[in-house]
């Protein structure tokens, strides 16, 4: 038994700890993309899907850190441009992405196991590393593009990007969470949708790799004419660099007991000062006396069982 000058220190350390906490969970959703081949901004055509998992680790009532594992889909196309200069480009292309990242969100409101909050809204932002691979259909065929250099240049199919959004979490029960997340990822690449600078020299590139320089310059796809040789002239845009976005539901697990305190025998002597549920109190009562008695009639079934030869051998 705790002394009582120890009691109010142990209540306040437990207190504390109920924040600190993990949870292991799935976030599934859509993606999106902004780039050249969206003119910069989100396309209804251009939506993918998501898939990933992730670790949270809930430091206080405000603040916890995110890792996370996520592979989506993005793609894009000059074909659903308005405008006739950007239609006849007629580039397009779709990627795989899988993103690596490391986080902190900000609640702004308390949350934790034991709060009782119907949804808290939060912020996060955070760092990622990301691999793509931007390919391009022609003639039927899918073409890896980053290795066909249809600008000159041999980019990394791996970048950074920061992400960052919003999202509202609901703690359906002490072990269950749900939540809604969108966020933006800004990278440090102008290439995955392999579009960025100026057009190559595509008849010196006929020479020695016609399928680069088909998916180059597709423009006499739509024209049905070569044309002019497009070197020099602009292809895409380098200052912008290219986004892409993440959104989803979340569905995570408490990795830890109906307290909010770790599954560490050291936090034992705190979970006695908390009082649990009336709800759980009572059935657990209805549960022993259940067990008692079934215990108890066990016992009277095993001493009539060992009587029974004794009464037949005096009976005889």
């Amino acid at each position: 038994m705790m002394k009582p000058k120890l009691l109010l220190p142990a209540l306040l350390l437990a207190v504390s700890l109920q924040a600190q906490y993990y949870e292991a969970g799935i976030y599934a959703g859509g993606s999106n993309y902004i780039g050249e081949l969206s003119e910069f901004k989100l396309s209804s055509k251009g939506y993918g899907t998501m898939l990933g998992i992730f670790g949270r680790y809930n430091a206080t009532k405000y603040l916890s850190v995110k890792a996370s594992l996520t592979t989506g889909s993005i793609k894009g196309s000059d074909e659903y441009s308005r405008n006739e200069a950007t239609r006849q480009r007629n580039l397009s292309f779709r990627s795989d992405i899988i993103e690596l990242g490391l986080g902190g969100e900000v609640n702004f409101s308390a949350y934790n196991i034991r709060a009782n909050q119907t949804g808290v809204p939060y912020f996060f932002a955070g760092i990622a590393v990301l691999r793509f691979n931007p390919q391009a259909q022609m003639r039927g065929a899918w073409y890896d593009l980053q290795p066909q250099r249809t600008e000159g240049k041999k980019y990394s199919r791996y970048t950074m990007a920061v992400p960052f959004g919003l999202g509202m979490k609901f703690n359906l029960s002490y072990k269950i969470n749900f939540g809604i997340e969108i966020g933006a990822r800004k990278t440090f690449s102008d290439y995955l949708d392999d579009v960025s600078a100026e057009y190559i020299d595509v008849v010196e590139l006929r020479q020695t790799s016609p399928t680069a320089a088909s998916l180059a310059y597709r423009t006499p796809e739509v024209t049905g004419e070569f044309g002019n040789n497009p070197v020099g002239t602009d292809r895409g845009n380098p200052s912008n660099k290219d986004w892409y976005i993440f959104g989803g539901i979340t569905v995570s697990v408490n990795l830890t007991d109906k307290y909010g305190l770790d599954f560490d025998e050291k936090y034992d002597v705190f979970k006695e000062h908390l009082q649990k549920p009336e709800k759980e109190t009572k059935a657990k009562n209805q549960d022993d006396q259940g067990k008692g008695k079934k215990k108890n009639r066990f016992k009277l079934f095993r001493k009539k069982r060992m009587l029974e030869p004794q009464v037949k051998k005096q009976t005889n």
